[in-house]
């Protein structure tokens, strides 16, 4: 399992971090592009004014006129140089001072540009031959470009944090985004909520477009499920109805046998009649099957205990509960757990069945459930035998023994605790704890 908000991010993050790296990149290099023009320029320029100022004189010698000179040109280690060679004649600037250079060799009307580091200066240099007064003069005029470079890795710094700021204020907003785009989606642990509690369908016009598919497939399957359920539980109730026709026929037949036979028929039709009871029962307990719905119990147990005096008209029931108490386990499960205790309790019980439930967190976190009776009770031998399947206490009330059985299944199913005790003033207590898995 993963967080979709996660991801987004995380994706959003890496995607954001790659361009704006690139955008740095291309950004560095595009700058550096354009300050190596502008200073190259700038020594061709210099370079212009370099060969105006030169002059030949009567004697054959080279001499620049040093009133057209920049200033730069006078200052020792100024950041800028040049050097003029003219056959064996070589003009260097006074800036140079004790640098040695190495012009290079070029034919007339040749250019070359490089870039060369001289102790902590770095160097932009042009060269040029050019004719004039029939001498081959070559020009080397170079520039220290550090200053500007540490102006660019200034300029660098100031971007990436920048960049980073961005990027910072994009995940921020893409949170908020996100936040206001999931807003619905928080909707849906309550929506399912009432849906398992209150039985009420999830509307998908509040919910975006993109999960309407997923909300629509999620009834369906419930609705088929709920209906898939109610229709073998109806059928399990027609079929126990239908059965009762030919069950008083074999009644009617054991009726003409000899004794011996008649008692042996008899048990085993006693044994049909108390199944078909209880499964008519059973479907007057669940009622209408809502799968996956939570117990509201003050929805659903005061049905169960109607139903229950009218199958017992002569006992009175007390529960006792909190009010608007919701257990997070099946409907379905539950109404059948309560309702198998309740219709044990009241077969049992002189007059009084007493029903509680309540949440607690120490020593588990769960719901304990507890049915007493004020019947005869049970003896410690019987105890260990009570939640055998098909073993009844009783023989002449029906039920007994299965349906506690069917109780231990499903209390096992939520792997839960089903215990028994005695009652001080007689009868049964019957104890079912049921876990909460966080």
């Amino acid at each position: 399992m993963y967080s979709l908000k996660g991801y987004l991010t995380r994706n959003l993050l890496i995607t954001l971090t790659f361009t704006m790296v690139l955008l740095l990149y291309f950004l560095y290099q595009g700058i550096q592009i354009l300050t190596q023009d502008f200073v190259a320029s700038r020594l061709q320029h210099d370079a212009d004014s370099l060969i105006s100022a030169l002059e030949q004189h009567p004697d054959t010698t080279w001499s620049l006129t040093s009133d057209r000179l920049p200033n730069v040109y006078h200052r020792v280690n100024s950041g800028h140089y040049f050097a003029i060679q003219i056959g064996t004649q070589t003009l260097r600037s006074r800036s140079l001072f004790d640098h040695e250079i190495s012009i290079p060799a070029l034919k007339a009307g040749q250019q070359q540009q490089a870039s060369q580091f001289v102790g902590k200066e770095h160097w932009l240099i042009f060269s040029q031959a050019i004719i004039k007064n029939d001498k081959l003069v070559i020009l080397w005029i170079t520039e220290d470009i550090s200053a500007l470079e540490q102006t660019q890795v200034h300029f660098l710094a100031f971007a990436s944090a920048a960049v980073l700021l961005t990027i910072i204020i994009l995940l921020l907003a893409q949170n908020q985004l996100l936040k206001r785009g999931f807003r619905p989606l928080e909707q849906m642990p309550e929506a399912i909520r009432q849906m398992r509690t209150q039985g009420q369908e999830i509307n998908p016009g509040n919910m975006p477009s993109e999960i309407v598919p997923l909300i629509e497939e999620i009834d369906r399957l419930v609705n088929q499920l709920g209906q898939r359920v109610q229709r073998s539980r109806n059928a399990l109730g027609n079929l126990a109805h239908e059965m009762k026709r030919p069950l008083q026929g074999l009644q009617s037949y054991l009726e003409s046998l000899p004794p011996e036979q008649r008692a042996q028929g008899s048990k085993v039709l006693s044994n049909l009649h108390h199944i078909i009871e209880r499964e008519l029962k059973r479907t007057k307990i669940v009622g209408l099957s809502m799968p996956g719905r939570f117990t509201v119990l003050d929805d659903d147990l005061a049905p169960l205990i109607q139903v229950m005096l009218r199958i017992y008209p002569q006992q009175i029931i007390l529960s006792h509960y909190d009010n608007g108490l919701v257990m997070p386990f099946d409907r379905d499960d539950l109404l059948e757990l309560l309702g198998n205790l309740l219709d044990n309790a009241c077969k049992h019980a002189n007059k009084n069945i007493e029903i509680q439930i309540k949440q607690q967190s120490i020593p588990k976190a769960g719901y304990l459930i507890e049915v007493s009776d004020d019947g005869e009770g049970v003896s410690d031998a019987a105890l260990s035998m009570i939640i055998n399947r098909g073993v009844r206490l009783d023989e002449s009330i029906q039920g007994h023994g299965l349906g506690l059985s069917i109780c231990k299944d499903i209390v096992d199913s939520y792997q839960g605790e089903l215990n028994f005790s005695h009652v001080k003033q007689g009868g049964l207590t019957v104890s079912v704890f049921l876990p909460i898995h966080t």
